[in-house]
Order: C-alpha cells, then structure tokens, then sequence
C-alpha cells in the first residue's frame, strides 16, 4: 500500500491498475515458474495462451472482489483456509521435486496431459490461486477508501482492464527474461532443476507460514 501512495501522481485508471497488477506479478511465484517453463518447452503461442487463461480468470476475481472487498476481508476462516490450503499446496509441491532430486531426468511440463491445452491449463492452475483473493480485496478496499477508484463505475472497469493487461505483461516479461538467461545466456542449470525447485517452493511455503502466524498474532493482540 505505501509503494501505491508513493505514485500518488498516477491519475490514470487504467495506468493505476495496470502498475499494481504488475508489481503483483513479477515477484517469483508458481505461476511464473510454470510460465517459465513452459515457453522453454513448447514456445511462445504456449505461453501467451497459458497467460491468457490465468488473465480470464482474474477478470471474474477483480469483478468479484470488487463488490465483495469488504466482506471478503472481513471472512477471517475463509483467509485461514487459504492460508491453510497455499502451505499444503506448496509443500506438496515442493516434496515432489525433492523426492525426484538425483533423478536423471528433471521434471517436464510437458508430462502433464493439460499441457496440451495451455489456455485451459492457465484457467485450472489460476482457479486454485486462492492468495489473490485476499490481495485483490485488501486492494480494492485501499483504493476506495482513498477515494483512487469509486465502486461500480466506468472507473473501475478501466481499472480492471489496466489490472489484466499488467498481469499479461509481467508474467510474459518474467518469461522472456528467464528464457533469455537460460537458453541465450546458455546457463547450465538443467541438472539442478529439481533442487531448485525444491527450495522455491519449500520457501514459498515457509513464507506463507510466517505471515499466517503473523497475521494470527496481530488478530490476538487486537
């Protein structure tokens, strides 16, 4: 919230959703990790599809979370279940590169059947994305009470169509960047696919952890 009062100076709507959306979207995730993988393995049309997908859902979550803000934030069990649910999703993930460390082949992409329909991949892979529910109601909380945005304008539809073309843009940069220093800059990371993920999403988890404890703590001392 404070890097978003910092460019206060953004009076556009559009400009205003597509820079959170953005700065949402590059930091390491799974999503991009997947994104990643999948423009090494099956290319460029792969990727924008798979984007494009995990675009059409966040529509529906923005629309949602934009009438909802508030009562979503407030369903503190709800928030608990996606706390809950993103730590097991993680460290399941995380078990499953490491039980495969030393193996000769790392994982593929490719072995998944809905590989072969990247825009549906994108459309299941995102509906389990439960974190950007809490981000984008505290969001939209922030931005109405500071009066940025007004709920159920033609505002804020700009707003969301900045907001998801931000999203397309990070997760396709994030792409091309790794691919750009992976296969252009011929880096011989290959054998340590499984180890690395492993520490991904192994700390991915521990994060989550961290801020599920924190945020139990604070509600304690409120």
């Amino acid at each position: 919230m404070k890097n978003i009062a910092k460019f206060s100076f953004i009076k556009n709507t559009f400009a205003l959703g597509f820079f959170i959306s953005l700065m949402g979207t590059l930091p390491l995730g799974y999503l991009n990790v997947i994104g990643l993988q999948l423009l090494l393995e099956k290319g460029n049309w792969a990727t924008t599809f798979f984007i494009l997908g995990i675009v059409f859902i966040e529509f529906f979550v923005l629309k949602i979370a934009s009438l909802a803000a508030k009562w979503l934030v407030e369903q503190k069990k709800f928030l608990l279940f996606i706390d809950i649910f993103t730590i097991i999703f993680f460290s399941s993930i995380a078990f499953y590169f490491y039980f495969n460390i030393g193996n000769e082949k790392n994982f593929s992409i490719s072995k998944l059947q809905l590989v072969q329909f990247p825009f549906i991949l994108g459309l299941v892979l995102n509906s389990l994305n439960f974190m950007q529910w809490p981000y984008w109601s505290g969001m939209y909380l922030y931005l109405f009470r500071t009066e940025k945005i007004k709920p159920n304008t033609r505002q804020n539809t700009i707003f969301i169509i900045g907001a998801l073309l931000g999203t397309f843009v990070g997760m396709m940069l994030f792409a091309q960047t790794g691919n750009y220093f992976l296969i252009n800059k011929k880096a011989l990371i290959g054998k340590y696919l499984n180890s690395i993920f492993t520490l991904l999403f192994a700390g991915l988890a521990l994060i989550q952890l961290i801020n599920m404890f924190r945020k139990r703590r604070k509600v304690k001392l409120i």
